[in-house]
């Protein structure tokens, strides 16, 4: 198995990339051409995903949607908390 990089390590060396090319910066890094390649790749289909995501979409609206998504989160934890006090609740309970 390969040595592994940081996410890091991973935007650095693609910045490195974009200033001299691909194949340089790998070689003055000392990765192989096709893992950086790889990390371009999927840097391009993460960001076109983002930029479909939020197409159309103004600034207001999707702050708005991460606070409601936020709330619905917060009340969910809620509910598992209570669903677990409940939980130990009847367990103790049923013990003899």
């Amino acid at each position: 198995m390969g040595r592994r990089y940081t996410e890091e390590e991973r935007r650095e060396a693609l910045k490195l990339a974009e200033e001299i090319g691909g194949a340089a910066a790998a070689r003055r890094l000392g990765i192989k051409e096709d893992t950086l390649y790889g990390w371009r790749s999927r840097q391009k289909e993460q960001q076109a995903a983002l930029e479909e995501a939020i197409a159309g979409r103004s600034e207001a609206y999707l702050l708005a949607e991460n606070a409601r998504l936020q709330a619905q989160l917060k009340q969910a934890q809620q509910d598992v908390e209570i669903l677990q006090e409940a939980l130990g609740f009847f367990v103790k309970r049923r013990k003899p």
